[in-house]
């Protein structure tokens, strides 16, 4: 019997766990920003390296990246929706398909007495089962009513569409209208 001479000789089984070793990140943020070196625990939402070897390992690589990653978006601004947009499409269809864990976040500004307050907004997609669940950046935000109220409307409207879907798993304009959506809620007031 012949050893295996190379990572596409092994099992289907021992390459899947070799590539969720190599592109599953779990203590990162994976975001979209152009900059994403602006913050310390961020990295590039760019596509591994180990994807761009050949066509086979570009589609067993690029499944496990994005089914295992939480990607990040901020969208309280129009540069940054322009750019977490501008990555979509450039993943296409079938990559955001595999996505499970999109994470939404913003500046939003809230009634405070006779003036308005800034609240961070962090909400993070599971694409897969329709659950939406929110983090407070600041440990303030999320006890602000208005801003439980809007992302309560959000959860329900995030159901509704995935129930709507009937298993169909997303596309780029559908995430793109969800990320519209929430840029609304951090600019809308």
């Amino acid at each position: 019997m012949a050893s295996p001479k190379g990572l596409l000789d092994l099992p289907a089984e021992l390459r899947d766990y070799i590539y969720s070793l190599v592109v599953a990140r779990t203590t990162n943020t994976i975001t979209m920003l152009f900059d994403y070196r602006c913050y310390l625990d961020e990295i590039s939402a760019s596509q591994p390296a180990l994807s761009r070897v050949n066509k086979q390992l570009r589609h067993e690589t690029l499944a496990t990246f994005y089914v295992s990653n939480t990607f990040n978006a901020q969208l309280d601004n129009t540069v940054d929706l322009a750019t977490a947009k501008r990555w979509l499409r450039a993943i296409g269809d079938a990559n955001v398909r595999n996505l499970r864990k999109l994470c939404l976040c913003g500046w939003t500004r809230v009634p405070f007495g006779h003036m308005v307050s800034r609240r961070w907004v962090k909400v993070i997609l599971d694409l897969g089962s329709g659950g939406l669940e929110m983090e407070g950046g600041d440990g303030f935000s999320s006890a602000h009513p208005e801003v439980i109220r809007r992302v309560e409307e959000l959860k329900g409207s995030f159901r509704e569409l995935v129930r709507a879907r009937e298993g169909v798993g997303f596309d780029v304009g559908s995430v793109a209208g969800l990320m519209d959506g929430f840029s609304g809620m951090c600019t809308g007031y």
